[in-house]
C-alpha cells in the first residue's frame, strides 16, 4: 500500500473508528482497524462482531492494498501530527511507515489475514430517511431502553412503519417508556430491534452527519448508509412486548406545564431528592399550580409550585426524578401536558401541540 491523505481525513475517520467498543479482549485483532487502499480513496474498518463501521476517505493511492494496525495507537499519533500536512502512508508487509515533511514512524501491523470478515446482509429492504430525523427519532427514546441484558428484547429500540403507520421508535424499560414517530411511511418496512449498545454507537457515529441515511435490513443485520460511512449492526433476536395495551385512553387529572419552569424546578428539587430518586407531584383541585417537592433526611426538604392549567382532584404521586428529567429533554414543545390515570397508576408526558413523542412512568410507592 501506498498512500497520500491530508490530516484532517485520517483524523476525522480514525477517531470514529477507534472508539468501537471490543467486548472479547480474548481477541487483540478487534482492536485493529483494517485500513485498505483502493482507486482514490483509503477505507478503514472496524468491528467487534456485533457491529461494525466502514469510513472512505479521500486520498492519492499509489499502490493498491492492505494494513491492520491498532486503532487507538494509530489514531493518537495521527492526532499528534502537525495541522495542515500531508502524510504519506507506505506498507512493508504488516507494518505502516507514516511519513510527513519532518517526521517518520513505523507502527508494527497483525496479520491482514486474521481480520474478521465483516457481516453482509442478503437485502430484503432498503428506506431512505433524513438522518437528522432518524437520529431525533433514536434520541428521544433510547434512554428509556433497559440497560440490563438479562431481556434482551427490552434491552433494544423497537422500529416499525407501515403504509398507514410512520416510521415509530419506541423502547421500555419496565418502569418507562417512550414513543416518537417521524412522518416517513414505508410498506414492507419489518420490525427491527436494535440493541442498546449499538443505538449509542449509531448516535456517536451519525449525530452530526448530514443528508439522508439508507436503512438496510433483513432477518439478521442493519445496515445505516451515509455518504461515506456504514454502519453494521446485528439485531437482537425476539419480539418487543404488546406495548399499545398498557397506554391509557382515559385520565382523572391533567395539568398544562411550561416545560422550561418543570424542567428548571426538577433540577432544584435534584439537590434534595432521596436515595430513591424519588420526588413528589402534588395536585390540588381548583389550584392552579403543580407543587414539586423533594426530601432527604440528612439534607433538608425542598418544595417548589409552578403555575398550571389543572383539571381533576387533588392528586399526590411520586415518580424518579431522573425519568422525568429524561422525558423533558425529548419533548420539543414550549408547554408540555402530564396527564394522571389515579394513584398507582402510569403518568403520561407529552407535548401540547405535538403529538409525536410521549413518555409513559410508573409511579413508586409513596415513601
Amino acid at each position: 500500500m501506498k498512500a497520500t491523505c491530508l490530516k484532517h481525513y485520517l483524523q476525522k475517520a480514525g477517531l470514529l473508528s477507534e472508539k468501537i467498543p471490543n467486548r472479547n479482549p480474548t481477541l487483540p485483532i478487534l482492536n485493529a482497524v483494517l485500513i485498505s487502499a483502493n482507486k482514490n480513496s483509503l477505507v478503514f474498518f472496524n468491528t467487534n462482531l456485533e457491529i461494525a463501521l466502514k469510513i472512505s476517505i479521500p486520498a492519492k493511492i499509489e499502490k493498491e492494498g492492505k494494513v491492520a494496525l491498532p486503532s487507538k495507537l494509530f489514531c493518537s499519533l495521527i492526532s499528534s501530527l502537525p495541522d495542515h500536512n500531508e502524510i504519506k502512508l507506505d506498507s512493508i508487509k504488516d507494518n505502516l511507515i507514516i511519513t510527513t515533511k519532518n517526521s517518520s514512524t513505523t507502527i508494527k501491523g497483525y496479520l491482514v489475514e486474521d481480520f474478521p470478515l465483516l457481516p453482509t446482509i442478503k437485502e430484503k429492504n432498503s428506506f431512505i430517511v433524513s438522518v437528522n430525523d432518524f437520529i431525533s427519532g433514536l434520541k428521544s427514546v433510547y434512554c428509556s431502553a433497559s440497560l440490563s441484558e438479562i431481556k434482551p428484547e427490552i434491552n433494544s429500540i423497537l422500529l416499525f412503519s407501515s403504509v398507514k403507520t410512520p416510521l415509530t421508535f419506541v423502547a421500555t424499560d419496565s418502569f418507562r417508556l417512550s414513543e416518537k414517530t417521524i412522518p416517513y411511511n414505508f410498506s414492507n418496512f419489518p420490525n427491527i430491534l436494535i440493541p442498546y449498545r449499538s443505538a449509542v454507537e449509531i448516535l456517536r457515529i451519525f449525530e452530526n452527519q448530514e443528508g439522508d441515511i439508507v436503512i438496510k435490513t433483513d432477518d439478521n443485520n442493519l445496515i445505516l448508509e451515509n455518504d461515506n460511512i456504514e454502519f453494521t449492526t446485528r439485531l437482537t433476536d425476539g419480539n418487543f412486548i404488546d406495548y399499545k395495551q398498557i397506554i391509557p385512553v382515559d385520565f382523572t387529572n391533567t395539568a398544562i406545564v411550561n416545560k422550561k419552569e418543570f424542567n428548571n424546578c426538577l433540577k432544584s428539587s435534584a439537590i434534595f431528592r432521596g436515595k430513591l430518586n424519588e420526588v413528589k407531584l402534588k395536585i390540588y383541585k381548583d389550584e392552579n399550580f403543580l407543587e414539586v417537592q423533594t426530601n432527604n433526611p440528612d439534607l433538608g426538604e425542598h418544595t417548589v409550585n409552578i403555575k398550571t392549567e389543572t383539571e381533576g382532584d387533588d392528586l399526590m404521586m411520586v415518580f424518579n426524578h431522573r425519568y422525568l428529567i429524561d422525558c423533558l429533554s425529548s419533548v420539543n414543545s414550549e408547554k408540555i401536558i402530564l396527564k394522571f390515570n389515579g394513584e398507582g397508576k402510569p403518568l403520561l408526558i407529552t407535548s401540547l401541540d405535538d403529538k409525536s413523542f410521549f413518555c409513559l412512568i410508573m409511579p413508586m410507592k409513596n415513601i
